[in-house]
């Protein structure tokens, strides 16, 4: 054993430096894509934590002589001006960097009145990623290669009040945007059109005391008709809309793909828009389905789901034109409902709100284990069959214009399914795996 602890302790010191030196940089690409994903609320642990080359450097000297040498391993600074002899740290890591692109992070305080925003001004060119309180409303200039942006100002309490944002950095080739809703209600419209071009993925947080406000709505939708462009993935994260407002306005959404989190009723009541899917995360609340009439898409996924209730009464919205629903590490209670959704039978009747999915896929992923409704789901299938055969008695050879039959099913991770089911599925379904 202690032979063997030997040799492997001998082959990783003996990798050659290059080596040692690639993988820094993808871990510190890694941290960086971590930093934008972090919830924000913790922006000032990021900005006030050790520094990836500082703690690599305590390691050994080989490691140490690796982080000074390299300038890509300085490029990611996070400062705030809590922390004492700021000034010189961010100063020596931004020349320690020296000509590459940098991934800039701020913590909650304001830079605006303290040393270190004329620190930042000259190296705007050079961003490549900046994580930024909104209350930095000097900060102007032109930042070209700035590709990925998080705004926020979790900082603000008077949520009953309208400001300004004078945010005015100047962004063209930003891809990805985080944002919270204050600060994209309220920032300037031009700036939207100006540097949301070549936007791909779009997130706006929702903030507490905040989302029910009637002009927060509002002006969020203003702010969404504003981006000149289609966005190809908009996130809404723990986003919430007044009852009022899902009731009597629609929310005009340019999207090809729309990812709700935690929070879908009164978003998805009020909005409207022509999307290729729709995306429900971590919600448990899905049995509000049954009282939704979805937005048109082409399919709906469902993603660590869960329904708090069952579906008591037959539903009441017009049906859904989508025609594929996939369902990933979500709770046997969110299956049932989405059953229900595509005809089984419940409390002795039955709906048929999504008549024209055609493609059903159940996902478990990881360690997830599905808890499958085995005899709903071939109530479903089969009630699904029984009506279109019905309903287009003599349409061979024309498009189905009511209920049509499930042709794909496609069950991953779930347990082994008995032969004798595995048959009976076969005849019912053209495209079945199950495994």
């Amino acid at each position: 054993m202690a032979r063997k602890q030997k040799m492997i302790r001998c082959s990783f010191q003996s990798l050659p430096t290059e080596t040692i030196c690639s993988i820094f940089k993808i871990v510190l690409e890694s941290m960086v894509e971590d930093d934008m994903m972090a919830n924000p609320e913790n922006e000032q642990v990021l900005a006030g934590g050790m520094s990836f080359h500082h703690t690599m450097a305590l390691v050994c000297r080989h490691w140490r002589n690796i982080v000074s040498s390299t300038p890509e391993l300085w490029t990611r600074i996070a400062c705030s001006r809590a922390l004492p002899l700021e000034d010189q740290r961010v100063t020596f890591q931004l020349k320690k960097a020296g000509s590459y692109p940098i991934h800039l992070i701020t913590g909650q305080d304001p830079l605006s009145s303290c040393p270190l925003l004329p620190l930042i001004s000259p190296h705007l060119q050079r961003l490549k990623s900046f994580i930024i309180n909104d209350s930095l409303n000097t900060l102007t200039g032109d930042a070209p290669q700035l590709d990925c942006l998080r705004l926020t100002d979790i900082r603000r309490q008077d949520y009953y009040f309208r400001w300004h944002s004078c945010f005015k950095l100047e962004c063209p080739a930003l891809r990805t945007l985080y944002i919270d809703k204050i600060v994209v209600c309220n920032l300037d419209h031009q700036w939207l059109r100006n540097n949301m071009r070549h936007i791909e993925v779009m997130t706006i947080y929702g903030c507490p005391n905040y989302d029910g406000y009637a002009w927060g709505s509002l002006s969020l939708t203003r702010a969404l008709q504003a981006i000149p462009r289609q966005i190809p993935c908009l996130i809404l994260d723990n986003l919430r809309f007044g009852p009022a407002i899902a009731e009597t306005h629609d929310i005009t959404i340019r999207a090809e793909k729309l990812i709700l989190r935690t929070c879908i009723r009164d978003a998805l009541a009020g909005f409207d828009g022509d999307f290729q899917s729709i995306v429900l995360q971590e919600c448990d609340a899905i049995h509000e389905l049954r009282g939704i009439s979805l937005p048109s898409s082409n399919s709906l996924e469902l993603d660590r789901c869960a329904a708090k209730f069952g579906i008591r009464w037959t539903p009441k919205t017009r049906p859904w034109n989508g025609d594929t629903v996939t369902i990933t590490n979500s709770h046997s209670s969110c299956i049932k409902t989405i059953l229900y959704l595509l005809g089984a039978p419940f409390a002795h009747r039955s709906c048929s709100l999504w008549p024209r999915v055609t493609t059903l896929k159940l996902i478990a992923k990881g360690d997830f284990v599905m808890e499958f409704p085995l005899v709903i789901l071939k109530a479903m299938v089969s009630g699904r069959r029984e009506i279109a055969g019905r309903e287009n008695l003599g349409k061979d050879g024309e498009e189905m214009d009511g209920m049509r039959p499930l042709t794909v099913l496609h069950v991953h991770g779930a347990q082994s399914l008995p032969r004798k089911e595995k048959t009976w599925f076969k005849k019912q379904v053209r495209d079945f795996v199950w495994d």
